[in-house]
């Protein structure tokens, strides 16, 4: 075995030294002024690090898209369209509406049978994320995304419970200069998308109104998709250092059908068949989701900043499983917090110092009923129970930097409780979790960084209250995980192009993971697994030059169970639901007649869809390709797109059920298809 991991390491050294030869050209030519170079590549201070620097100087890995070149020519039906480019990055089912997509980051995340977990997710500063760590994004307003940052790590000393990395979003806050924008898509499967985007605003305050509709019929039988969305976010410049915004976000999927994971043999015989006891006990979820938040910042002379925010959410979910006891679930959720950020900032002659004090605070209330699914037919009650979950955090964040170093260091407290109304005593978890960044500038525009971070990651009150006892009360059994991650790194910035490369390990234990029992076929349950270990590499390179642009990137890692699961036969296997290599390659050219053409692919590397490793799901490629023309007229602007998806027709899976009862892991993705659409701007 330990040889095994030896070459494993050897293929990812050389990997890494082909990386660099590769890019190697680039960054010369890079680095050649040209007189009819365009484009520049523009440094901006990021968000989701909490004390804003920017990427180049960051000493920890984060990636960060500029999404507003790409929504003209996108189809906006999941988040995945704009998370490909991201290294270290995986997700999956993004076809299967009632399950949502799955992300993982590092394979945090990775556990999830639906939604996402072990990752946070912030949506213009507020959390999306449950303090339990439960996330979702069939909610997002994708047609204003305007910003997307994801830090590659755990960061706990950041964000607390379930930060194995962040996925922070920002949205559209006006449309710059337009008052209206209509946009329509249509495509394969039935697919509509229609939006409406209007805006209201003076000097000091601007309304930017959003709606979304969109249908499908799915690709595969019984997958039909209605979904609405209202997004209204408020933004008042109370001086000129000071401002306060309002967001609002409404969203109604009265269906969402889930058709359900096959066997191999019955994906053979028809891969667009859902599966007939999904179809017989009529599996699908409907979800009203209400979220409102406001945020005020301010600025006190020349050192001091607040940032604070609070917000509510609640989400009304019921779903239908394909088994009788328990099989229908009906659940309200209330999810509300606030939390603040003081920051201080002196600057000298020979460094700059900040440091900033940040106060957390969140509750949730998860009322769950569980019903008998009677064929479809909703029975007697079986479950109920409120289920909560509270967290607490206070973390302290400090940069020293220096003409060519830049040092960060962070530490919070979190302190959780959680329990049910049957609980006469709640279950608590406190903690308090460390972080280390350096970076050091080696050339003008090149740097290299080390850095250390945790994370801490409790079961959710869902896979808690998932008792394979079939007792109301919760799995307390399942115990939280925790985390360590190394990272070594290079980046190198020009003022044509960026290149990253970074180099990992971690280290957890009470690795959580699901199963599923025979008597209730599709619902999950979950157990600690023990330890793992995770180490790769990552690379990232974007370079414009002229009408031409081009993004790639890889990552070569390996994820497995350490030797402590030796009593369980796990010792040296791979963690399931996560490939070992991925591929990402993006190529632009835009003319000077305003046509963009955009060719795009992606390699993903076999993974497996058990602990055991006893199934492989085969690697795959997929490859895209999008068009957009844009006319300007005197009254208006219109444009038109069009796109292929999977054009080479590659047969894969779109979702993988790990460790499913009776072989049914493989939920089929779409052949070859099309969509095209139109854009109106006033």
């Amino acid at each position: 075995m330990q040889q095994k991991i030896f070459s494993q390491r050897d293929r990812i050294w050389k990997l890494f030294a082909f990386g660099i030869l590769l890019v190697f050209p680039l960054i010369l030519l890079a680095q050649t002024s040209s007189k009819t170079a365009t484009i520049t590549l523009k440094e901006v201070a990021l968000e989701a690090p909490k004390l804003k620097t920017s990427r180049f100087k960051m000493p920890s890995s984060i990636s960060s898209l500029n999404l507003i070149p790409l929504q003209g020519f996108q189809q906006q039906l999941s988040l995945q369209e704009y998370l490909r480019a991201v290294p270290g990055l995986f997700s999956l089912n993004s076809n299967n509406y009632a399950q949502d997509l799955r992300l993982s980051i590092r394979g945090f995340g990775s556990r999830a049978a639906f939604g996402i977990r072990g990752v946070k997710l912030i949506v213009d500063g507020i959390p999306e994320t449950t303090p339990d760590g439960q996330g979702q994004v069939d909610n997002l307003p994708l047609g204003i995304l305007r910003q997307l940052e994801v830090l590659r790590g755990p960061s706990a000393s950041l964000y607390g419970n379930a930060a194995g990395g962040v996925v922070y979003l920002n949205t559209l806050d006006s449309l710059q200069g337009e008052t209206i924008i209509f946009r329509a898509t249509m495509g394969s499967y039935a697919y509509q998308n229609y939006q409406l985007t209007t805006q209201i605003g003076g000097k000091k305050t601007t309304a930017l109104v959003h709606l979304n509709r969109t249908t499908t019929d799915g690709f595969r039988k019984f997958s039909r998709l209605e979904q609405n969305i209202f997004n209204a976010k408020i933004k008042h410049e109370l001086s000129s250092r000071s401002r306060v915004s309002f967001q609002m976000n409404f969203t109604n999927s009265p269906k969402a059908e889930d058709p359900g994971g096959l066997k191999l043999e019955e994906t053979e015989v028809d891969f667009m068949q859902a599966r007939g006891r999904n179809v017989e006990y009529n599996t699908f979820e409907k979800i009203d989701q209400f979220k409102i938040g406001f945020r005020w910042e301010q600025q006190w002379g020349s050192h001091w900043d607040l940032d604070s925010y609070a917000f509510y959410s609640f989400r009304d979910f019921y779903g239908k499983l394909p088994f009788e006891n328990g099989g229908i679930i009906d659940l309200f959720r209330n999810y509300y917090g606030l939390g603040t950020r003081l920051t201080y900032k002196e600057t000298q002659e020979q460094f700059t110092h900040r440091w900033q004090l940040g106060i957390e605070n969140s509750s949730q209330r998860d009322q769950r009923e569980r019903f008998l699914n009677l064929k479809g037919n909703q029975g007697d009650s079986v479950f109920s129970q409120e289920e909560r979950f509270g967290n607490f955090g206070v973390s302290l964040l400090d940069e020293l930097q220096w003409e060519k170093v830049l040092i960060r260091t962070g530490l919070r407290y979190d302190y959780q409780t959680l329990g049910v109304n049957t609980d006469t005593e709640n279950q608590e978890y406190t903690v308090l979790n460390p972080s280390i960044g350096l970076s050091y500038a080696i050339a003008k525009n090149q740097r290299v960084f080390v850095n250390f971070s945790t994370s801490f990651e409790t079961p959710t009150l869902s896979e808690l209250s998932a008792n394979p006892s079939g007792e109301e009360g919760l799995n307390l059994d399942l115990n939280p995980s925790k985390a360590i991650n190394y990272e070594l790194g290079w980046k190198c910035q020009t003022a044509l192009a960026y290149f990253e490369a970074t180099s990992f390990y971690i280290q957890s234990s009470n690795e959580i993971l699901p199963y599923e029992l025979e008597d209730f076929p599709g619902r999950s349950f979950y157990r600690n697994v023990g330890a793992t270990i995770r180490y790769g590499l990552e690379l990232a390179a974007t370079l414009q030059w002229n009408q031409w642009a081009f993004q790639a990137s890889l990552t070569q890692a390996q994820y497995q169970f350490d030797q402590e699961n030796e009593a369980d036969g796990l010792d040296g296997k791979s963690l399931p639901g996560i490939p070992n290599s991925q591929l990402f390659f993006q190529l632009d050219y835009t003319s000077q007649a305003d046509w963009k053409w955009v060719l795009s692919g992606e390699h993903i590397g076999s993974f497996y869809a058990d602990n055991t490793n006893s199934v492989e799901i085969k690697n795959f490629q997929k490859v895209q390709f999008q068009v957009q023309k844009t006319v300007s007229l005197s009254w208006s602007e219109f444009d038109f797109f069009a796109g292929i998806n999977n054009l080479l027709n590659t047969t894969y899976f779109d979702n993988i059920r790990l460790n499913a009862f009776g072989g049914r892991f493989y939920e089929p993705a779409p052949g070859r298809n099309f969509f095209f659409g139109t854009r109106f701007t006033l």
